[in-house]
């Protein structure tokens, strides 16, 4: 059971869930009998049943969900004593039996996931899902990272395309639509078991805040001796119980924040790598792990853990969440502002193609103008003709004609001067159109350059991914070797014990016990000292018959009865050399056992 963080916001989210169930006219509120009904459950599940009726709190008002929320933290989660452990678990559960009957159908409960593994996955969702937002809903490059990690613990292949595919038109996605969607498209072809069981290893990781777990040997305090545990590291304590079941807890390391974590030189006499968690100045820990990348993930990982307790943050997965928030948040931002920019300068070329169609129909509306003075001029010309061919003789007239042609000069300059400036206005807006084709080849190659960038990355993701399977191969290859080795092991244990159990044949016979039995190679107690005595003489009198077979052979006995016992001495001390390097070579295997 985690512990919730200080703002209560998995419960908060988890509370919304039941209220949203509870609002069946979907008007954001709900009747003060049903809030009443929940607000005693919940209080029940956190030891605080003495709650402040909700009918009394609220009076006739209509009940919203953020009036509610700020009843529940004040008088639900701030009314806690300091001694009670409130089970959030039996939390969850409540508002989880509230919401899941109102939306999962009975039809859902027959496929993949269990009822206790879709709530597992509502229980992620509430952690994952976008802060002090609602309706409640998780981003969807969140959605993203979720689910590649939950095809990861199945064993699969995540696969961008098909997620950019159905994702496409989606931004958020509800805790039902997240259901819905690992049931039918990331269960297909997969076994149940492996589902659920990858479903809550997500749970462990993503809501009990396990960082990491696994079997490591610890050595005694008292007892000097190695003995395999379970280690569980969580973001305030490290857990170790006798096996992977969890039942038998063993004992638990509170406060990483004095913690200190080292690295204890090569490999042990065991042949162990180990690492050395100082937690006080009085108290550590000696610890094994079964090989070196083993090792350094548990170092690296207490070493998270107390860095982030220096932070003050109780929350590893938050701390990560808040981060790709931060990111992702940043990354739309700076998008934003790009399309803003685009936009921007889309608006401008607008106004320059209007500037620019004004231009041309000024400069049809001048053509036009000039067309009619032309007329006009034409006209006048006309009529000054007429007047020369009536007034011929009158000097007024031809004074008239003259200032006529002074006008007609005018407007002749007039002209000139307007097809200057008409032509001024166009190198201006041929430069304007040079300008934004340089714009715009400029935007081409950035984005040919973060087009390169992109392949770039791809293919450093899939080198990456090959050395993944590269390192997977080895590491089974070294898994087969390791294997072999212990039946190695085991094998030469069996002969050893074999050996244990043979006994040489020999003079073995039932003797009786005596106060100082004779050792020889034939084992403990094989003769006794009369009996060994009697024996001797047998073998110096055989050996003297042997070297007495005519009289010449008396003066040579002497020295051949000496020779007989040199030989019987000689094979008595190879007896016992033999004796002593067998119960040596014993007692080395058994110190290597």
């Amino acid at each position: 059971m985690s512990a919730p963080s200080a703002d209560r916001q998995d419960q908060l989210c988890a509370l919304w869930h039941a209220f949203h169930a509870l609002d069946e006219k979907r008007e954001g509120t709900v009747q003060k009998s049903k809030l009443k009904v929940l607000t005693h459950s919940l209080g029940t599940v956190v030891n605080h049943p003495s709650v402040e009726d909700v009918e009394k709190h609220f009076g006739d008002q209509a009940v919203s969900f953020q009036a509610y929320a700020d009843f529940v933290k004040t008088v639900v989660f701030q009314g806690l004593s300091g001694n009670t452990n409130p089970d959030w678990n039996r939390f969850d559960q409540v508002c989880w039996q509230i919401c899941s009957g109102k939306h999962l159908s009975k039809e859902r409960r027959e496929k993949v996931l269990s009822d206790s593994h879709a709530f597992q996955v509502w229980q992620v969702f509430n952690r994952l899902a976008e802060p002090n937002r609602y309706p409640l809903v998780m981003d969807i490059e969140e959605v993203q990272f979720l689910l590649q990690k939950l095809v990861g613990a199945m064993g699969g292949q995540w696969v961008e395309a098909d997620f950019q595919h159905f994702s496409s038109s989606l931004a958020t996605m509800s805790v039902w639509q997240l259901i819905a969607c690992i049931e039918t498209k990331y269960s297909q072809g997969i076994e149940p078991d492996t589902v659920m069981e990858s479903v809550t290893q997500l749970h462990r990781e993503l809501v009990l805040d396990v960082v990491k777990e696994g079997l490591m040997s610890k050595k005694g305090h008292v007892r000097t001796n190695w003995k395999e545990r379970w280690f569980v590291l969580k973001p305030c304590s490290l857990v170790y119980y006798t096996g992977k079941d969890q039942k038998d807890k063993k004992g638990e390391v509170h406060n990483p924040l004095p913690w200190r974590v080292e690295l204890l030189g090569e490999k042990s006499r065991e042949g162990k790598q180990r690492l050395l968690l100082t937690t006080s100045a009085d108290m550590s820990y000696e610890m094994a792990a079964p090989d070196l990348r083993s090792r350094q993930a548990w170092i690296t990982a207490i070493q998270n853990i107390i860095d982030l307790s220096k932070t003050g943050c109780s929350s590893l997965v938050k701390k990560h969440a808040q981060q790709r928030r931060e990111v992702r948040d940043k990354r739309r931002a700076e998008e934003k502002k790009e399309e803003e920019r685009k936009r921007k300068d889309s608006e401008l070329m607008e106004e320059q193609r209007k500037e620019l169609e004004e231009e041309k129909q000024a400069r049809s509306e001048a053509e036009a103008r000039l067309a009619q003075e032309t007329v006009l001029r034409e006209e006048e010309e006309q009529l000054r003709r007429e007047l020369e061919e009536m007034n011929r003789q009158l000097e007024k007239l031809l004074q008239e004609e003259r200032q006529a042609k002074k006008d007609e000069e005018v407007v002749r300059a007039l002209q000139a001067k307007l097809l200057q400036e008409e032509f001024e206005r166009r190198e201006q807006l041929e430069k304007l159109k040079a300008d934004q084709d340089r714009l715009l080849e400029d935007e081409r190659k950035q984005r040919q350059d973060l087009e390169q960038q992109w392949r770039e990355e791809q293919q450093r993701l899939e080198q990456l991914q090959q050395e993944r399977e590269a390192a997977d191969q080895q590491l089974q290859e070294a898994s087969k070797k390791l294997q072999e080795a212990e039946e190695k092991h085991k094998k030469m244990m069996a002969a050893v014990e074999e050996r244990k159990r043979w006994k040489p044949p020999g003079l073995a016979k039932l003797i009786q016990p005596s106060a100082r039995p004779l050792i020889t190679h034939r084992g403990l107690g094989a003769f006794t000292e009369g009996e060994f005595e009697i024996q001797k003489q047998k073998k110096l009198s055989e050996g003297s018959d042997q070297l007495l077979p005519d009289e010449g052979g008396v003066e040579e006995s002497t020295p051949g009865d000496g020779g007989g016992q040199s030989q019987i001495i000689n094979i008595q001390k190879e007896e016992k050399k033999e004796e002593r390097s067998s119960d040596e070579g014993i007692g080395e295997e058994e110190k290597e056992d």
